[in-house]
């Protein structure tokens, strides 16, 4: 069985813009998607659907 989630990574001005992201794939996720979204402030960033097999 496949588990999926979300992660998002931010502009280089965040705190911590891509510390979830690296964790999930040091875990054994993998990336099956990406697609950009508007952080509010006039910059974009990335959200990935992740997946692994549990």
């Amino acid at each position: 069985m496949k588990q999926q989630k979300t992660v998002r990574t931010y502009p280089n001005n965040f705190t911590n813009p891509t510390t979830a992201l690296n964790k999930a794939l040091a875990d054994g996720w993998i990336v099956v998607m990406s697609n950009s979204f508007d952080c509010g402030n006039g910059q974009e960033g990335t959200e990935y659907i992740l997946e692994k097999d549990s």
